[in-house]
């Protein structure tokens, strides 16, 4: 962190970061406000022409606030306005009516208090799926990315029973959920469905099981899970959707990658993964 002499006079933020740091070429100071580290009164300020008083603390942050602590998951990525991680199966995006603290969400918001600063839900992943989950650091990235979702690229793999045929296609259904919370993929559309559409290619098949690489068209709820399940094979380990067998003591679905805009510099950034062992591993368990 480097803290910058606060104005004695009213003025603005890009003026007076000109004026007191050294002679830094004026590029390279927007390019600190475009990314978010320049923080005034502990809130992050990306406009040039924000107005100043006097006395106020005006700081350039280190953007990696999380990533050299501790925590009980990787993080993939991390600047001035977002975090991305390698959610564990078995650990909730958000708090629930029974678990309130053992979230993503409150993990990352209790590393970062002492900062000051906090995280903004951007997706969610279901509990017992793995693999990129990203945050936004700023309420104003976190309404960007949202308002721009459809520019998200969504790649998942899936370990189901079976081997899906043709090993590649798209699928499309109607979903609508139930009074027990289990999601029905339907041909045509029925009264509050809603349309959901992926592409699968088989990567790998075995005996008893068949590894698919999977894009995401749209984001519904529950969507990969009910709509690999309506064609005969459902993911190993969901039992809620069909699945008999659990070869690798998980749901076996991972979200691989993201890629979206990043919110501030434009500029196609994606998040990767890797994918856990047992799914390879374990594609010819007879279990």
């Amino acid at each position: 962190m480097r803290k910058i002499p606060t104005p004695t006079e009213p003025t603005t933020l890009l003026p007076h970061l000109l004026a007191t740091l050294g002679g830094m070429k004026r590029t390279r100071v927007k390019e600190l406000l475009r990314a978010g580290l320049v923080h005034v009164d502990d809130e992050s300020i990306t406009q040039h022409d924000h107005p100043l008083r006097p006395g106020q603390r005006i700081e350039i942050r280190d953007h990696r606030a999380i990533a050299a602590r501790s925590l009980s998951f990787p993080v993939l990525f991390e600047d001035a306005t977002l975090i991305a991680i390698n959610k564990p199966c078995g650990l909730l995006t958000i708090a629930t009516a029974t678990e309130r603290t053992k979230t993503a969400y409150s993990i990352l918001n209790h590393a970062l208090a002492a900062t000051r600063e906090r995280v903004f839900v951007v997706h969610r992943l279901d509990r017992f799926t793995s693999g990129v989950l990203l945050f936004a650091k700023t309420e104003e990235a976190k309404e960007r990315i949202m308002g721009n979702w459809e520019a998200a690229e969504k790649m998942y793999h899936a370990l189901v029973e079976g081997t899906p045929r043709p090993e590649v296609r798209t699928l499309v259904h109607h979903l609508r959920e139930d009074e027990r919370l289990i999601v029905h993929a339907m041909d045509s559309p029925v009264r509050n469905s809603q349309r959901a559409s992926l592409t699968y290619r088989v990567k790998q098949s075995g005996r008893t099981h068949s590894l698919l690489e999977i894009d995401l068209d749209t984001g519904r709820k529950n969507q990969i899970r009910a709509q690999l399940a309506a064609i005969g094979h459902p993911i190993a380990g969901d039992a809620k959707y069909g699945a008999r067998t659990n070869p690798i003591g998980r749901m076996a679905l991972h979200a691989s990658q993201l890629s979206i805009p990043h919110p501030i510099t434009k500029q196609r950034i994606q998040f990767e993964a890797p994918l856990p062992e047992g799914f390879r591993a374990r594609m010819d368990f007879a279990g």
